[in-house]
């Protein structure tokens, strides 16, 4: 008995000892991965949608040292303001059958009067016109065998609004106070014959501004029909 007992003993001296459990349950060491160098990344294709159009200005930028024009003027803005001589010739009415003649003159200065117009194309403004007409009406040999004539010397003043239709037409009414002076000559027979006293005058006129400083003139009231020049600036 104690024979066999020692031999069990050996035997298991040399025998190798089994795994536990908790031994079993652990999990495999993980294999060893080569290390490898990564692949390039492709680039991403290119966008189909074409760039925005750039905006491009429809008017060319002025050249260096080039100055701009200003606007044209607004609307209601104001009127050039003339000042100046003007003269003419007058066909005045006809007197007891008689055709006549006659001179002028006259003189405008601007008014500082605020344009009564607003935002129309028509622009306006006020001036003051002084000076005198002379008529003269010739009868020929009367019954003394005188020869008759009438004379009108008419020195007044005037204010007149001018309408600006575009920057060379104007056409204006006008509104006249002055003193008549009438007398007859050429008569030497018994008596004769002058008057005097105030009168009025409402007159329809236009003018238009030459490209040389001068403008031509033409109205129509008490003395008759007018036509002249005028050096208006």
């Amino acid at each position: 008995m104690s024979c066999l007992a020692m031999s069990l003993t050996l035997i298991s001296a040399f025998m190798p000892v089994p795994p536990s459990a908790a031994d079993q349950g652990a999990a495999p060491p993980a294999p060893v991965v080569a290390q490898t160098t990564p692949e390039p990344v492709a680039p991403p294709p290119p966008s189909t949608t074409p760039p925005p159009p750039v905006a491009v200005s429809a008017t060319p930028a002025p050249a260096p040292g080039y100055v701009v024009p200003p606007p044209p003027a607004a609307y209601g803005g104001l009127a050039p303001q003339l000042k100046g001589p003007s003269v003419w010739g007058i066909l005045p009415y006809s007197y007891y059958g008689t055709t006549g003649l006659g001179v002028g003159a006259r003189f405008m200065i601007p008014l500082g009067i605020q344009p009564l117009l607003k935002n129309t194309a028509v622009r306006d403004s006020f001036a003051i016109e002084f000076g005198a007409d002379y008529l003269h009406w010739s009868f020929g040999y009367g019954i003394a065998g005188d020869n008759l004539a009438v004379n009108w010397f008419l020195p007044n003043a005037a204010i007149m609004w001018n309408l600006w239709l575009n920057d060379k037409f104007v056409v204006y009414p006008k509104f006249a106070l002055g003193y008549e002076i009438v007398w007859v000559s050429g008569y030497n027979g018994p008596g004769s014959y002058a008057a005097s006293g105030i009168f009025w005058d409402a007159v329809a006129g236009a003018m238009y501004k030459l490209d040389n400083g001068i403008t031509l003139r033409a109205e129509l009231g008490y003395a008759g029909l007018k036509a002249g020049v005028g050096w208006l600036f």
